[in-house]
């Protein structure tokens, strides 16, 4: 078979050498995450680069600054417990579960992401299960602290408290399940990412997929909240015909952007509003 090089900044005999010791692991990942082999091999490739030649492991501090440098994600915090989460084996980062991490942020499903996302959490409020009203208070105060240091926040952060414990604690027991979650979220994606950031923006992971693929940028949440706003949107509108059949006025309305990744219930400030858009120009660049 004739040669066929995966990294263009390696040496063609080291990236010969490990497209072979690669090889297995590759085929095995690409069954198991959203990748193919060919972009499984060159990020064992990147993380082979990035740890020295493998001479030094990905340490959580590596992991940190990889993050930052590459995605644009800057909370610590959120970054700290996604490492100690996906070690699974040590205290530092293999190749695959490298792999396996960047499966999921870059290209999870929306299922998958809230059960992510919300161990993500649940690990930084030290809650194994819930997020207690006192957790989301805590959560609300650190991010505040970074927006705003000079501003006294605090009445700011019991409304936020407030708003989210009204909008998720639908059984009102003072916590937040993951079934609470989930159903926001399916309600507007937006709750994804309330207690913070943990996934890169939309442009940053296009930009980065960019290094290693040719494949277009495909947004899943994005495809999965404009799905879920049309089945919504259809089910009301099946809710109201039948109520009027019936002569009684539907109590029922839902309303959401196109994109289902927009809160707009009136929220103090409107800080809850965000848009996650994808950006697209058909024009590939690789390092590889």
């Amino acid at each position: 078979m004739p040669y066929r090089p995966i990294n263009k900044c390696l040496p063609v005999t080291m990236d010969i050498r490990l497209q072979h010791r690669y090889s297995d692991i590759g085929t095995d990942l690409s069954r198991c995450t959203h990748f193919n082999k060919i972009e499984v091999l060159r990020l064992l490739q990147l993380h082979y680069m990035l740890t020295k030649e493998n001479t030094v492991p990905m340490d959580k501090f590596q992991f940190i600054q990889f993050m930052d440098i590459f995605l644009g994600l800057r909370n610590v915090d959120a970054i700290d417990k996604i490492f100690l989460l996906s070690c699974k084996t040590n205290k530092e980062l293999t190749g695959p579960e490298f792999v396996k991490v960047l499966s999921m942020v870059l290209k999870g499903t929306l299922p998958d992401l809230i059960n992510f996302c919300f161990e993500v959490y649940t690990e930084m409020v030290r809650s194994p299960k819930y997020i207690k009203k006192e957790d989301v208070l805590l959560m609300a105060k650190r991010n505040s602290m970074k927006m705003c240091k000079l501003m006294n926040m605090e009445e700011y952060d019991q409304s936020f408290v407030d708003f989210v414990m009204a909008e998720l604690d639908k059984d009102r027991d003072s916590r937040i399940s993951l079934e609470d979650y989930r159903n926001a979220v399916h309600e507007n994606v937006a709750w994804l990412q309330f207690l913070g950031p943990i996934l890169p923006s939309s442009s940053r992971k296009e930009a980065f997929m960019k290094l290693f693929t040719n494949r277009p940028y495909i947004n899943n949440i994005q495809t999965t909240a404009a799905a879920m706003t049309r089945k919504n949107r259809e089910s009301t509108a099946r809710m109201k015909s039948t109520a009027s059949q019936i002569d009684i006025a539907s109590s029922t309305s839902f309303s959401s952007d196109s994109t289902g990744l927009m809160i707009n219930r009136g929220t103090p400030q409107g800080t809850m509003s965000r848009r996650n858009q994808a950006v697209s120009d058909g024009n590939y660049l690789t390092l590889f």
